[in-house]
């Protein structure tokens, strides 16, 4: 018979996964796999068996309780290229900062994960194989989505940041682009602004391309036209070279709009390095309202992507998935709104 002192201690001690084995007549690496969800490793019978050993001894493995019980991981996944994580450009932290808060709301966590750059689709062929996930959201993606495919063919939940091709689960949240932009001109032409040009990155990008369509649709609205050399899409070096020829030209443009913040985070930097002041001199725009258009002097105004709607729907959508299997979801369109900063 064991003493007081020992009964005591014993009675304060934490339950661990060694006392629900030996409760259940199992081994630890059963009661493990159990909680992990590796159900090709235990029967039915057997999953009772310490679940019932569980309750018996008051075992609370925090989350490892949740999955066991559901046999989800309370985990989503956020594909993030190696690119990205180059540069950390900052609407994707800011995006990636939304993700994280919305799936806390629902007491979910956020698994960040990259690729390999020789298989990329060998990290998810392992988030399915190994149940790592409940769900995938995806962004900076193309219509015609590998990992979309993927994941669809494969059954795991997701849901894209960005459209998809029509013979995929439509399974979308975007913002308009087009029509994002030309509030942004009619902005600018309301402040008096007739001589604009607009500055973007280059690539067949849909929301690249549309946001200069909106650009167009927005001048046209005003019965405005720009020189062609007042329009461009190319790289950063090449941004940055159009805007001092732009800004240093006969007839300089009163006003630059661009697609993205990142853009128009340069034209801030080359309008100083000229001498201008940007707001009075020069008006700049940008599109995306991320943390880099708050910390240029002084801050852009843009067109603000509403990375927390767009992130609680992303969410929404893959639990959706997640409690009741592929559903007939549509994608959504949600609007941007103008956020006015001093630079124009």
């Amino acid at each position: 018979m064991r003493g007081d002192g020992q009964a005591s201690k014993d009675a304060g001690r934490r339950i661990s996964i060694v006392d629900v084995a030996a409760a259940a007549g199992v081994s630890r690496q059963t009661v493990s796999n159990v909680l992990n969800g590796h159900d090709s490793y235990y029967s039915e019978a057997t999953f009772e068996r310490v679940t019932a050993a569980m309750r018996s001894l008051g075992y609370q493995p925090s989350r490892a309780a949740q999955t066991m019980r559901s046999r989800r991981t309370m985990q989503i996944g956020y594909h993030i290229f190696g690119e990205q994580l180059e540069t950390m450009q900052g609407f994707t932290l800011h995006f990636l900062q939304a993700l994280v808060k919305a799936a806390a709301e629902v007491d979910n966590q956020v698994l960040v994960f990259t690729h390999h750059r020789d298989d990329p689709l060998g990290v998810f062929k392992d988030l399915v194989a190994r149940r790592t996930v409940d769900a995938v959201v995806l962004s900076e993606s193309r219509v015609d989505d590998e990992r979309a495919r993927f994941l669809a063919d494969s059954g795991l939940p997701f849901a894209c940041f960005g459209r998809l091709a029509p013979d995929l689960p439509q399974q979308w949240v975007d913002v308009d682009n087009v029509a994002g932009v030309q509030p942004i001109v009619d902005l600018l032409v309301a402040e008096g602004h007739e001589r604009l040009a607009y500055l973007g990155l280059g690539g067949d990008e849909y929301w690249k391309v549309e946001r200069l369509e909106g650009f167009t649709a927005g001048l046209a609205r005003h019965g405005l036209r720009v020189p062609k050399a007042s329009v461009y899409r190319g790289t950063d070096a090449g941004i940055r070279g159009r805007a001092r020829r732009l800004l240093t030209g006969k007839n300089p443009p009163s006003a630059i709009v661009t697609g993205s913040d990142s853009v128009g985070a340069v034209v801030v930097n080359v309008a100083h390095s000229l001498g201008l002041k940007v707001g009075s001199d020069v008006a700049v725009t940008g599109f995306d309202g991320g943390s880099l258009g708050l910390v240029t002097e002084p801050t852009l105004t843009c067109a603000r992507i509403p990375v927390e709607r767009i992130s609680r729907e992303l969410v929404a959508r893959c639990l959706r998935q997640v409690e009741g299997g592929p559903n007939d979801d549509v994608g959504l369109l949600v609007p941007t709104e103008v956020v006015r900063g001093g630079s124009a």
